[in-house]
């Protein structure tokens, strides 16, 4: 990151400094590229990392469009811009437009509705509503989290509707299912170092087709590396689990106890409030096939923290325990993190008015 690029973004404090930062079309685009690009420009075709400009050309009575650049591989050859092959692709919006509504998601504490975030930006619902995609499809991370590693399960949505004619839900038995909600695994990873500065570790939730072992081992085994010390409760799923890892830890919430030493599962079961408190006050329902976006986005909110230090409290019972202290990564300083994986990440508009996702992993960089 520049000097330049990192001076602009930390002076972003509040709306009227946002607004000021975002003005120009053409300051916003040598921010994108910097943060795109933090070590140059990368052909997003081939990977090749040199590039001419060709912005600046004469095309008859017409010129090329900003931000054009064209690949030096004799192979290649790819014309492209900042926004090539990334969730912003072939958009129509000004750049300006795109930077103020990531920065106003970013500064929400739990998120921004595409109503609300439109009627700040002066676009519509739907335009606001793949806006939010976008973003929540940059901050999607790949990396295995290793370590420790809380797991946890909790369902998403409401209570459903009830019908006279339709048969109540069964009890688990026979192949009934015992509620309509969306099953749902989280994983925390907890923070290496507590000293001051130190990151916060991340937070990764998915949908799953049920609480059993195979359902909840297609997720595991994608998210946490082998070696990594897993902390769960006694569910029968986690317990199978455990043994492919090189370390299980358990508490038996069924006898009351939820901490043991350093044993615990409450870093994965505030994540998982997170989400219920982010779904019902801002969202109020997602869709069970967009839930993983959203669960990138509250993910990557729980990791934009540092360690501000620790303080001694005490529980209701006195005893004494110590508290780590946490503060927010600014919104502005979060930016070059959604933007470091773009390339790679494609947004298509479906036939019906959604969204499809043409790739969901980095291709260079």
């Amino acid at each position: 990151m520049s000097e330049t690029m990192l001076a602009t973004l930390s002076n972003i404090r509040t709306v009227e400094d946002m607004i000021v930062a975002f003005e120009d079309e053409q300051h916003c685009r040598r921010l994108l590229e910097g943060m795109v690009w933090p070590e140059g420009r990368i052909c997003p075709a081939c990977g090749y990392k040199h590039s001419i400009a060709i912005a600046g050309r004469d095309m008859g009575k017409r010129r090329a469009r900003p931000g054009l650049y064209q690949c030096s591989s004799g192979d290649c050859r790819f014309q492209f811009t900042v926004t090539t092959h990334t969730p912003l692709h072939a958009t129509k919006l000004p750049l300006r437009v795109w930077l103020k509504a990531m920065w106003l998601m970013l500064q929400s504490d739990k998120g921004l509705s595409s109503v609300r975030l439109a009627e700040a930006l002066g676009v519509s619902q739907p335009t606001a509503w793949r806006m939010g995609h976008a973003l929540r499809l940059m901050v999607a991370r790949e990396h295995m989290l290793d370590g420790t590693v809380e797991i946890d399960h909790f369902h998403l949505g409401g209570r459903p509707r009830k019908h006279p004619d339709d048969p109540p839900p069964g009890r688990g038995r026979k192949g009934q299912a015992n509620t309509q909600k969306t099953p749902v695994m989280a994983m925390v990873q907890r923070p290496s170092d507590d000293t001051p500065g130190a990151p916060a570790g991340d937070a990764r939730a998915a949908v799953v087709t049920g609480l059993s072992f195979r359902g909840a081992e297609r997720v595991v085994e994608t998210q946490i590396t082998p070696n990594a010390r897993l902390m769960s409760d006694e569910a029968k799923a986690f317990m199978a689990i455990g043994e492919s890892f090189a370390e299980h830890e358990t508490v038996k919430h069924s006898s009351g106890q939820y901490v043991r030493n350093a044993v615990h599962v409450n870093s994965v079961e505030g994540f998982n409030s997170r989400v219920r408190r982010t779904i019902a006050g801002v969202f109020h329902h997602i869709s069970p096939q967009h839930a993983d976006l959203y669960f990138h986005e509250i993910g990557f909110r729980w990791s934009q923290r540092v360690v501000t230090g620790s303080t001694v409290r005490k529980t209701r019972h006195g005893r004494e325990i110590v508290r780590t202290l946490w503060s927010r990564v600014p919104p502005a300083l979060q930016l070059p993190n959604v933007f470091r994986a773009a390339i790679g990440r494609q947004m298509r508009r479906s036939p019906d008015g959604g969204i499809s996702i043409k790739s969901a992993v980095a291709v260079f960089g």
